[in-house]
């Protein structure tokens, strides 16, 4: 394969050696084999008197070779080579270009440059913690029953999770689950009580497999919107570091990430009250540190002020990520970014100028974030 590839990109490549390298390819099933074998081969070839590599016109003499197409007509090609991962292809002869070169001159700075501004979504899966400590990576799971904790059924059926409480099981011990979602990912959780809940990228909460009788209680971290099933007299209570949500049927995120220094709780339908460990409210009409929101409304508690804010908000802007959309209104660059960088998992440097610039608009949750760049500069 290495001197294949080789003859192939100095056009010395016989026809013979072609339809053999070919075959190689279309006969790879594994994609991430595919893609090492590659990448290892693109950093072990010499290239001969500085030939520089065309790498978008590789990519298209090999879609477009006649042998090639004959061969996807006969056998399913693997998704490396399809349309949509091309960028992948390039992204991993561009990136040995890259090392290459700067191998030549002794520049290394255009490497990290590089590997850290062209990034997708990263590949860290979703987790369950079970309460006896184990983990269950719930992308290599199939659908179906994952486990039965003290008579309680977890199930999984794609990216949703159940549980399923049988009644005639006494609780004998209160067991605790954890749901992690790693950046550019959500998840759907229904609960032992039937509230569903919808996970936002880099979130987790935590909860126990079977609710107390006089109270449903979970902590959450990063972002969640919650659709508390009605129960007069079983409440149901949100913990983050900053607020405490009681509630007893209602629709409402919450915000609170950790490198966030505010969390905020904005009410959809029904009421919520929201209260701040040592916080004091802003308004006459609100009691010391608690408030009683109404829908429309948004309470925000913010790290180091004692205080507690309530106004008015579109809810459906908040909740807006559960439709795979960013909506942003007239808000901060560093703020935006923020957003974008929990999604993609990019690190953001931000150059002379920058500040204070805000951005409005709503746009789709994209699969590349140099797709959602451009459309961000489309904002204007």
């Amino acid at each position: 394969m290495r001197q294949l590839l080789s003859k192939y990109i100095a056009d010395t490549i016989s026809e013979d050696e072609l339809d053999e390298l070919l075959d190689n390819i279309v006969n790879k099933d594994d994609d991430s084999e595919l893609e090492q074998l590659l990448t290892a081969i693109l950093e072990e070839i010499e290239v001969a008197g500085g030939v520089e590599v065309d790498t978008e016109g590789l990519y298209q003499r090999i879609l477009n070779d006649p042998s090639f197409v004959n061969r996807k007509k006969t056998r399913r090609i693997s998704k490396w080579w399809s349309y949509g991962a091309a960028a992948a292809l390039l992204l991993t002869i561009g990136v040995w270009l890259v090392i290459w070169n700067s191998s030549l001159s002794g520049n290394r700075d255009i490497i990290a440059g590089v590997e850290r501004t062209i990034t997708t979504a990263p590949t860290d899966r979703p987790l369950l913690r079970l309460a006896d400590g184990r983990s269950i990576d719930l992308d290599r799971m199939p659908n179906g029953v994952l486990v039965v904790e003290n008579g309680v059924e977890i199930k999984l059926q794609g990216d949703a999770l159940y549980y399923h409480a049988e009644p005639t099981v006494a609780n004998n011990e209160v067991s605790t689950n954890t749901i992690v979602i790693p950046k550019g990912r959500q998840y759907q959780i229904t609960l032992p009580d039937g509230s569903g809940v919808w996970l936002n990228a880099a979130s987790e909460i935590t909860y126990p497999i079977r609710f107390e009788n006089d109270h449903r209680e979970v902590k959450v971290q990063g972002e969640a919107y919650f659709e508390v099933r009605h129960a007069a007299d079983w409440p149901f209570i949100v913990n983050t570091s900053m607020q405490r949500i009681e509630v007893l049927g209602t629709h409402f995120n919450v915000s609170a990430y950790s490198d966030d220094a505010y969390t905020k709780t904005t009410l959809v339908e029904g009421r919520v009250r929201i209260s701040s460990p040592g916080a004091a409210a802003d308004d006459a009409t609100l009691q010391g540190g608690s408030a009683l929101l109404m829908p429309g409304q948004q309470a925000v508690s913010r790290m180091h002020l004692k205080q507690l804010t309530v106004h008015t908000v579109d809810p459906e802007d908040i909740i807006s990520w559960k439709e795979n959309l960013f909506v942003f209104s007239n808000e901060e660059i560093s703020a935006v970014m923020k957003k974008v960088s929990r999604w993609y998992d990019v690190e953001v440097e931000y150059k002379d100028g920058m500040a204070g610039k805000r951005i409005g608009g709503s746009i789709p949750i994209l699969d590349n974030v140099g797709e959602m760049m451009e459309a961000l500069k489309a904002t204007g």
